[in-house]
């Protein structure tokens, strides 16, 4: 299996994972007892899945696509009546920390690229 290959599977099983652990009530959804940092940690990491898996799809898509994902969750949580809760406050926090994802993977292919170049 090529490197590819493999981050595109480590991508897709952390959607996988993000929307148990988003959608599940109880327990199982707090492995990581704080909603905040449970938040930063999947929107930095899925976006890099994604960066590293797919490097030619663009920047924008990249954060319209985590932008979507962020939103039917917090829609499916709003619906569900099993003990989990919506919130545009986390909606917003997905889509700062996918930006700050974004720019910190921009900054990292600028070294990258000049440490190759010299």
């Amino acid at each position: 299996m090529s490197l590819a290959s493999m981050i595109r599977v480590a991508l897709w099983l952390a959607v996988a994972l993000t929307l148990f652990l988003a959608l599940s009530p109880g327990p199982a959804g707090e492995i990581i007892s704080d909603g905040t940092t449970r938040h930063i940690l999947a929107f930095l990491v899925l976006p890099w899945l994604l960066m590293a898996a797919y490097p030619r799809l663009s920047l924008w898509w990249v954060f319209a696509a985590h932008a979507v994902f962020g939103g039917v969750i917090e829609l499916a949580q709003l619906i569900m009546a099993v003990g989990r809760h919506g919130s545009w406050l986390d909606w917003m926090l997905d889509l700062v920390t996918t930006a700050t994802a974004i720019a910190i993977a921009i900054a990292v292919r600028h070294i990258v690229r000049r440490e190759y170049e010299a």
